[in-house]
């Protein structure tokens, strides 16, 4: 997994106190420290290992201890040196700097110098002598600006505990996003993680209110219709109210069967809907269009309203039954056979 972080100026001492974590003038909620906080409790964070830090490898690679790190030559100290050339040519970088390279970070390069040695650092080879250097490691971390004068983002990359159910699929996206929520109010900089499975799984993040949205819609949607083209809004009224009740009834039925609230499942809830509504309008237009509508005041009133009801259920009832009830029942049955990835769970583990 990988926390992006931009808008952050790293040139200046305040950007790099913002995002290091092994100098004493680090800030206490920079970004380094708080994701190695956030490993120390990976039951919350589903983080595992300590993040990769680059700029503090970058500012390490400048320290004079590491003789076969950043050096330049002697004779012109603009000039790098490659692994092949003699020590007897060649100089740590700060060697001579002043103020000399410590770990309070009072005299580390900023502005131009910090870019200078910074694009050195992101070219340099790794290797056994000196295995700060960031082209294996980093060079993939860092994007700079067109011209080369500014970090334009970077990331800091760590990986996920074990994830072995959709629940900590979910779980461990939450968590990022708090964290890299936290990082931003914090600090002011821009930051957002980002994963494989975030892609897929970040649904979830807006899945409750995209449902009650799209079925509010969608039940308004039939309550307006059936009025209008039935000539009452009560009657349309309990055609919605019956709709709601049959789809409420197949949400409390993926419940009892585990089926968590997705994308795929927000459809066949839609699609509930819309299969209700056939189940309802034509015994609603049957009761409408039989019989005078005496008022429900008028002596006659109710049992014409019972009459009518009758007439509706009889007439239209067992054409529905047959008609729509097997169709459907018959269809999904179909699906039982399927093969489709869709419509079967699979655990799986990802670690990244």
């Amino acid at each position: 997994m990988y926390f992006v972080v931009h808008d952050v100026d790293v040139k200046t001492r305040e950007g790099q106190q913002n995002i290091c974590g092994r100098f004493t003038t680090c800030d206490d909620f920079s970004v380094a420290n708080v994701l190695e906080a956030e490993r120390k409790r990976p039951e919350s964070s589903f983080i595992a290992e300590p993040a990769a830090s680059w700029i503090d490898d970058y500012l390490n690679w400048l320290n004079p201890t590491h003789e076969k790190c950043c050096r330049v030559r002697k004779r012109n100290p603009d000039v790098f040196c490659r692994d092949t050339d003699s020590p007897r040519l060649c100089q740590m970088c700060y060697e001579d700097h002043d103020p000399e390279w410590n770990i309070t970070m009072d005299g580390l390069p900023e502005d131009d110098e910090f870019m200078l040695y910074l694009r050195q650092w992101l070219i340099s080879p790794t290797t056994e002598d000196c295995s700060l250097a960031g082209k294996a490691s980093f060079g993939a971390a860092l994007a700079l600006s067109e011209d080369g004068a500014a970090v334009a983002a970077s990331h800091f990359r760590t990986f996920h505990t074990p994830l072995k159910s959709q629940s900590d699929f979910i779980g461990s996206f939450a968590a990022a996003r708090r964290i890299a929520d936290d990082l931003s109010a914090r600090t002011g900089m821009s930051v957002f993680p980002y994963s494989l499975h975030y892609v897929f799984f970040d649904q979830y993040a807006h899945i409750v209110a995209i449902t009650e949205q799209i079925l509010g819609l969608g039940l308004g949607a039939v309550l307006l219709v059936t009025a209008l083209m039935l000539g009452s809004w009560r009657t349309g009224i309990i055609v919605t109210g019956v709709v709601a009740l049959t789809v409420l009834s197949v949400m409390g039925i993926m419940g009892v069967w585990g089926i968590m609230l997705n994308a795929i499942s927000l459809v066949n809830l839609v699609i509930s809907l819309g299969i209700a509504v056939e189940f309802c309008a034509h015994v609603a237009r049957a009761f409408m269009s039989a019989g005078s509508g005496l008022p429900v005041d008028h002596p006659a009133g109710q049992k014409e309203r019972d009459e009518r009801m009758w007439t509706a259920l009889v007439d239209v009832g067992p054409s529905v039954l047959s008609g729509i009830t097997f169709t459907k029942l018959i269809g999904m049955c179909v699906l039982a056979l399927t093969r489709s990835r869709f419509l079967e769970v699979r655990p799986y583990c990802v670690v990244e």
